[in-house]
């Protein structure tokens, strides 16, 4: 379990760079890392390595971020839908919710600050990849420990 985690760890590293400089992802790449790691997760689910309750329930809680992306037409991207709904299959669905907490507090927090300092009105997109990837980062780190 601890080698998916570490890949899909290194895979949130690169989307977050790849979110800061370019603001989007190839939905093509996202939907593939999507099958293979619901792919392998099927596997560990039929060898008992993790429970399906787990693995359903954390694929379905970031579910509703693409859900999100499609009831607001866009306002909450697609690709932190597919990030989280990876995100979720692999921690499960008490995992993710944390995760989905830890990254929304980082982004408001940071769109604060770029809001106090006068470098984004209200309109301004910020990249949710990277604040996804710190919150996995906290979460990995604890679960070494």
């Amino acid at each position: 379990m601890i080698i998916i985690e570490s890949i899909l760890f290194i895979w949130l590293l690169v989307l977050a760079v790849v979110d800061i400089r370019k603001g989007s992802f190839s939905g093509r790449n996202l939907v593939l890392a999507t099958i293979l790691f619901s792919t392998a997760m099927t596997v560990l689910c039929f060898l008992n390595v993790k429970e399906w309750k787990m693995f359903l329930g954390g694929g379905a809680a970031g579910a509703v971020f693409l859900l999100a992306s499609i009831v607001t037409k866009g306002a909450v991207g697609i690709g932190d839908g597919y990030i989280l709904m990876v995100c979720g299959m692999v921690l499960g669905l008490y995992q993710v919710v944390i995760l989905s907490i830890l990254a929304l507090c980082l982004a408001s927090a940071f769109g604060i600050l770029l809001w106090v300092r006068k470098k984004a009105g209200r309109h301004t997109k910020i990249p949710f990849a990277p604040f996804i990837c710190a919150g996995y980062g906290v979460i990995f780190i604890c679960s070494i420990l």
